[in-house]
């Protein structure tokens, strides 16, 4: 491959730890050496993707003011209106997912010349495997169908490209070939990724931990409830600290330097959400509001009566993986098996940290009275009050029963029906005049 000459300019600041993300800008480099295609990954782990914030818009957990200062970027992802949209609609992210893509691609592509350490290699080039997964997993679960086994070898995915060549015309990819892309990677990622866990202020970068999270997520999202299992197993058996807010509440688990934290790479709020939105009665009510340690810990009271998360735009929240989601993808998992009693063990596991010791014993006879037929439910409702405003939501109710969603704004009153189409995004309109194949 000719060599080409990038100019990286990478600067974040990030509060909380100054080591954290607090990288140089490097100027001009040949990649050459396994140093230089570090700083060129790291480039790609800097690009800031805003996915997680406008679907949290999308799905169910905040109420939005007609009156609020910028509204009019979010008005339209709040109600669902994509087919007219206004110009100053905040668009999802397409062209940004696959810039990261592409500087992925550049360091697999260049394995064999890359010049260094063949261990240093071995991690950068598995964390490369393993960045470019998580974008194409976010690039399925927004603009295609959620996966189904049964159709997912004929369901359109998403353009595939695992070259370095940004002025390729992509076909696309069922979302069978994406998901195979994206495990593929992954099974890459483990077998050549060699550190288990990223030292605080590197947990942005991917880790052996970090991988089995991941592929414990995709297993979960594919209805493998086995090898869900078996990947949060794997990951427990690494790390598997919980956040006990009993105990210390001045750190929320989804904090970059939480004991929870697994990969800190991406952003979950912005500090428009903070100013123009509130927090809705639908989350609201999902939680016991004096027992459950969450609630004052992820909210505060404003003076006219509305709650707003406390999970801000701070560069600490940002949060891709934690332990919490593999007790509850655990849980989850055994439910869909009938394995009723492993799965309200998880759920009280994490519980303990959760709860008022008071809280935790009304929790667990609740828990310990559910039959087959609730399981579930109380999981994906536990997934709810514990991934508030982190990106999860609009997925997880896109992946089990995509219901119908009623919301309240200006005066007007909007709809989603059950299994709406709009439960999948349209492609951005530049992506499509690009490539035709859309």
């Amino acid at each position: 491959m000719k060599k080409i000459i990038y100019i990286l300019f990478v600067a974040l600041s990030f509060t909380g730890c100054d080591d954290y993300l607090d990288i140089e800008p490097v100027g001009q480099v040949i990649p050459t050496t396994v140093q230089d295609y570090r700083s060129f990954l790291t480039a790609a782990y800097a690009i800031t993707k805003d996915s997680k914030i406008l679907t949290t818009y999308r799905s169910d957990e905040l109420r939005l003011s007609a009156n609020s200062v910028g509204i009019e970027q979010y008005e339209d992802l709040f109600i669902w209106n994509d087919l007219n949209p206004s110009p100053l609609s905040r668009a999802y992210p397409y062209a940004t997912i696959y810039n990261i893509i592409f500087y992925a691609n550049h360091v697999i592509n260049s394995a064999d010349t890359m010049e260094g350490d063949a261990l240093e290699k071995e991690q950068l080039i598995g964390e490369a495997h393993a960045l470019r997964a998580l974008q194409y997993f976010d690039l399925i679960n927004l603009y295609a169908e959620p996966y189904n086994k049964a159709t997912a070898s004929t369901d359109a995915g998403v353009p595939i490209t695992t070259e370095y060549d940004a002025d390729q015309e992509f076909a696309v990819g069922t979302v069978q070939d994406v998901y195979d892309l994206i495990l593929n990677d992954l099974n890459e990622a483990e077998v050549l990724i060699h550190t288990n866990q990223q030292e605080l202020g590197y947990n942005y970068r991917f880790s052996r931990v970090a991988v089995k999270a991941f592929k414990a997520r995709v297993y979960l999202y594919q209805n493998e409830w086995e090898k869900a299992i078996t990947s949060s197993t794997e990951a427990l058996a690494i790390k598997s600290s919980l956040q006990n807010l009993n105990l210390d509440g001045s750190i929320m688990p989804s904090e970059y330097n939480s004991v929870e934290s697994i990969l800190a790479l991406e952003t979950v709020a912005s500090f428009d959400m903070t100013s123009n939105a509130s927090i809705s009665d639908n989350l609201l009510s999902a939680y016991n509001q004096t027992d459950d340690l969450r609630f004052t810990t992820y909210f505060y009271e404003d003076s006219d009566g509305t709650y707003h998360s406390n999970k801000s735009a701070d560069t600490k929240f940002k949060v891709s993986f934690r332990t919490a989601e593999l007790y509850l993808t655990l849980a989850e998992s055994y439910a869909h098996l009938n394995a009723i009693n492993e799965a309200k063990e998880k759920l009280i596991e994490l519980a303990a940290n959760r709860y008022t010791s008071a809280g935790l014993d009304v929790y667990r006879l609740e828990i310990e009275g559910l039959n087959s037929e609730n399981i579930l439910t109380e999981v994906l409702e536990e997934r709810q009050r514990e991934f508030a405003i982190e990106g999860h939501r609009w997925n997880d109710l896109r992946r089990t029963t995509q219901p119908l969603l009623i919301k309240n704004y200006n005066s007007e009153t909007y709809q989603l029906d059950q299994n709406d189409a709009r439960y999948v995004i349209p492609f951005p309109n530049d992506a499509v005049i690009n490539n035709p194949n859309l």
